[in-house]
């Protein structure tokens, strides 16, 4: 589960996949069954930050499949009211077993703001339990405003590194299934400004406000040193309904990001599903904020 990405294409994917049986009309479906579908899909808190992303995807063969999609993100003025586009790819293919995704999600407002995310999925199937490691790497750049000994400074802010996760699945009945995620991330934060560095940059007054990510909305763009997600499921005929709660330490005692959430996902019709969510989140930074969200996907 890449817990980094609440909205990245491999989780698009596995959730698709997960749902395959409903939608397929073959006794035997092949792996990639279900993986023909558009999402849309919106976020937004009670601190003004928002996020949208759409998302096409398409089976190649029997076995594999390929994603493709865009959005636009707004973040609070914790992070200087910024703006960036986002843009993602993946691929994968399954077997009856086994799955593989690499995916990519890049951000950019102009040269104020750049991230890339590449990530990369292996699963493992067995009677509705799922176990999985997750390989990710980030390279982001930022130029905004830090502490600078008692006053601020303009800087441009650099995270890059690599991150290690593992996430599984286990079905504890025919309509109750636990789910998890952890994740460690090696990041290295570099600070330049125009006046001498202070002694301890980042933290609250020094990262977090230039690269942002202070909402559950916007998460993905926050350099967490550590993350972690439990949740559950309850399956109805038509419908599921999800609670989970997420963890992350934010990258140089930059202050914890929880949230928790109560979501759904119900079959309106034939091929269509709605997933509603909402929730309540909080950070050092930017302090507690509710926030909901709602996905459409056309399945065919």
């Amino acid at each position: 589960m890449s817990t980094p990405s609440r909205t990245s294409p491999a989780t698009i994917a596995l959730l698709a996949l997960a749902a395959a049986s409903g939608l397929a009309h073959a006794d035997t479906p092949p792996p990639n069954s279900g993986m023909r579908f558009v999402n849309v899909a919106g976020q937004a808190d009670s601190q003004h930050n928002q996020q949208a992303l759409a998302t096409l995807s398409l089976p190649v063969g029997q076995h594999a499949w390929v994603q493709a999609g865009a959005g636009k993100s707004r973040d609070g003025q914790q992070a200087g009211g910024r703006r960036p586009g986002l843009v993602t790819a993946a691929v994968g293919m399954a077997a009856s077993s086994a799955q593989i995704s690499v995916n990519a999600t890049h951000r950019a407002d102009g040269n104020r703001y750049r991230q890339t995310d590449v990530g990369s999925s292996l699963d493992w199937k067995h009677d509705g339990h799922v176990v999985g490691v997750d390989v990710t790497h980030r390279d982001s750049r930022a130029t905004g405003v830090v502490a600078s000994g008692s006053g601020t400074a303009p800087a441009q802010v650099r995270v890059a590194g690599t991150g290690l996760g593992v996430h599984g699945t286990l079905q504890a009945s025919e309509r109750v299934s636990v789910y998890g995620a952890v994740a460690r991330n090696h990041y290295r934060s570099t600070t330049t400004t125009t006046v001498p560095t202070p002694a301890t940059p980042g933290g609250l007054l020094g990262l977090n406000p230039v690269l942002g990510g202070t909402s559950v909305v916007n998460r993905d763009e926050a350099a967490l040193a550590r993350n972690a997600l439990v949740g559950a499921t309850y399956r109805f005929d038509k419908a599921a309904v999800s609670a989970e709660y997420a963890t992350g330490q934010v990258l140089d005692n930059g202050g914890t990001l929880r949230s928790v959430e109560l979501k759904a996902a119900i079959d309106v019709a034939p091929g269509w599903r709605l997933a509603p969510g909402i929730g309540r989140g909080s950070n050092a930074q930017a302090g507690h904020a509710t926030f909901a969200s709602l996905s459409a996907t056309y399945g065919w």
